[in-house]
């Protein structure tokens, strides 16, 4: 009776879990769980398709998604006293570079560390958020994918917000990638950290090509 009751409660403990996240696919080409705690941008939600309670499939030419803090979208105040970004882009790797399909693993070298300060520089100045400095950068694998991932530290908007770290991963696989951008402020850290961690880990892409 007492192993009934266990396993009962760890299958509740599963449902529970499911129902607090939510399987996103895009255009059939990865697959990515983020929690109930994070919605899509509404500019997003006219692309969407619920396939089922817990799984919603998202089309867009773009191969552009973002996913910010639950409640912007409906104006609910409280959602602005935290800030959270993921932000998911696709790319079809350019048949004319000698490097198309060959799949090597990420090898960090002054080159690349370059190519990243720039890009950090770049990406601060678009959004008017002044760059503070590159925090890291390694070379990782996640689900069997080569991923170039970076991270560094930027004021908040227009330098009067908090500071904000910015984690970047580069995931490859042969013929395509997707950029992951996973930005929060420095001072929730905490409060993001794990579910930074398990976004990154439930990325996946449909196909593996060898």
């Amino acid at each position: 009776m007492k192993r009934l009751i266990s396993i009962l409660w760890m299958l509740m403990a599963v449902f529970y879990c499911a129902a607090q996240n939510t399987l996103y696919t895009c255009n059939s080409k990865y697959k990515i769980t983020l929690p109930n705690k994070l919605e899509l941008q509404s500019s997003e939600l006219n692309s969407v398709k619920r396939l089922a309670a817990s799984q919603v499939g998202i089309k867009t030419l773009s191969g552009h998604i973002t996913f910010q803090q639950k409640g912007l979208n409906s104006n609910t105040k409280e959602a602005y006293n935290k800030y959270v970004r993921v932000i998911v882009e696709y790319f079809e790797e350019d048949r004319q570079d000698p490097t198309y399909g060959i799949g090597d693993k990420v090898v960090v070298n002054k080159d690349v560390l370059y190519a990243v300060n720039e890009a950090a520089e770049a990406n601060c100045k678009a959004s008017k958020t002044p760059l503070i400095k590159v925090i890291s950068v390694e070379p990782l694998t996640i689900n069997g994918f080569p991923t170039l991932y970076f991270s560094y530290k930027r004021k908040g908007w227009e330098g009067k917000q908090p500071p904000v770290i910015v984690n970047v991963y580069r995931i490859f696989n042969k013929y395509e990638s997707v950029t992951l951008t996973f930005s929060y402020r420095e001072s929730e850290r905490e409060l993001w950290n794990s579910i930074h961690s398990n976004i990154i880990k439930s990325f996946t892409f449909y196909n593996k090509y060898k």
